[in-house]
């Protein structure tokens, strides 16, 4: 989202906001990144949706051993969003377990882009969220609103000077456009409500908990 004094506040990747590692790491290495937990419910595996309109620019299927280089990412995505200040703005979402969209394809802020995994050089589930400005990673949290809790007090969050975009008022009661949505379809006919499962067996939304059918009569099917 571009706000009316040009700034960008991005959406959060997740619905979840459980930081786990931010710009720099605890012990003061550069991470260049935030970690946001996937754990949750029981199953590590959640959306992820694109932080703002843009163009997939470029999509990684881990290889299953590789940790090093680009592979270090895992199945990753990177989108091209709008020039901010006429410098590139991009962002890259690493360590998922498969993505649903292709390079070229244009996607839409809160878009189901993939979803989160275990994948590269990782000791743990979680997803790995970059803002990169001009080919330099940024911090993601002076992207985002400051709508999020930390894993532990030790987690980095923000250096002197910097500090969360501000939501407009305006946008405040507005549904986040990467909340989940329920969707009722029907009553249809045999033949289309296996079409609708295909559908979301494809988006892996059976796996997830998050399909469910229910005969006319009320019984579940």
């Amino acid at each position: 989202m571009r706000l009316t004094n040009g700034d960008v506040l991005l959406t959060w990747p997740l619905a979840l906001h459980v930081l786990t590692a931010g710009y720099f790491y605890s012990d003061g290495s550069r991470h260049e990144a935030i970690d946001l937990r996937t754990n949750q419910g029981g199953s590590v595996v959640k959306p992820v949706y694109a932080a703002e309109d843009g163009t997939v620019q470029e999509t990684q299927t881990w290889d299953g051993h590789t940790r090093t280089g680009m592979q270090s990412y895992g199945t990753m995505v990177r989108i091209r969003h709008r020039d901010y200040e006429g410098v590139t703005l991009q962002t890259r979402y690493a360590h998922l377990s498969s993505f649903c969209v292709e390079k070229g394809q244009t996607v839409r802020e809160g878009q189901l882009i993939g979803y989160t995994g275990e994948t590269g050089n990782v000791s743990g589930a979680h997803l790995h969220f970059e803002v990169i400005l001009g080919g330099t990673r940024r911090n993601p949290l002076v992207w985002l609103d400051g709508d999020f809790t930390t894993a532990g007090s030790q987690v980095y969050t923000y250096q002197p000077g910097e500090s969360a975009v501000q939501r407009p008022a305006q946008t405040t009661a507005q549904q986040p456009a990467g909340r989940l949505q329920t969707i009722t379809i029907g009553p249809v006919t045999q033949g289309d409500a296996d079409a609708i499962l295909a559908v979301c067996q494809a988006r892996q939304l059976d796996q997830l908990g998050l399909y469910r059918s229910v005969w006319a009569d009320g019984d579940a099917g």
